[in-house]
């Protein structure tokens, strides 16, 4: 990723989810973007630090958040 803004395109791509699941979570407060006029777009350091809170561990059969 590169320190530009990212389209919503680029954020399902990198994510491998569809649009109703990124507007789902967008909506849960989860993935933070940036509206410039009618563009939603998205900081690729948010976009990360959204993928590093989703890291779980798997500890004896069980699943556990990082």
């Amino acid at each position: 990723m590169s320190d530009s803004l990212m389209t919503v395109k680029d954020a399902l791509e990198h994510l491998k989810i569809g649009r109703t699941k990124f507007y789902s979570l967008l909506g849960e407060g989860k993935i933070r973007t940036v509206k410039i006029g009618k563009r939603t777009l998205l900081d690729p350091l948010d976009l990360k630090q959204f993928v590093e809170k989703q890291k779980t561990n798997f500890i004896k059969g069980k699943r556990r958040k990082s």
